[in-house]
């Protein structure tokens, strides 16, 4: 998979977390209530995965949540293993999409 640690340091989101996509907590790094937050974007993920195959769009690769206070990016792999960062910092939104985008794509 990905080195937590490094990703979220390089990319200075505040936490990561690493789940399948069935919300199974694998890896956390600076995030309370881990099992929690794991199992919720995990059914975000799915319930997304699943709307893409129903309006043919297919595979999904990558959620964004932004709300006012900050920003979580999801991505999920062929394998069903899923990364998200968090960060409360808006401006990072773009380097955290492209460093997502890099890594499951290579």
């Amino acid at each position: 998979m990905v080195d937590l640690n490094t990703l979220v340091e390089e990319t200075g989101a505040e936490s990561g977390i690493t789940f399948n996509i069935d919300g199974v907590l694998l890896e956390s790094v600076n995030l309370e209530y881990d099992g929690n937050v794991a199992a919720m974007i995990g059914m975000i993920l799915k319930m997304c995965l699943e709307m893409s195959e129903d309006v043919n769009n297919g595979d999904l690769k990558q959620v964004m949540i932004k709300n006012n206070d900050g920003i979580v990016v999801a991505n999920k792999s062929q394998d069903d293993n899923c990364v998200a960062l968090l960060s409360k910092d808006i401006s990072k939104m773009g380097l955290l999409l492209r460093k997502m985008d890099t890594i499951f794509n290579n």
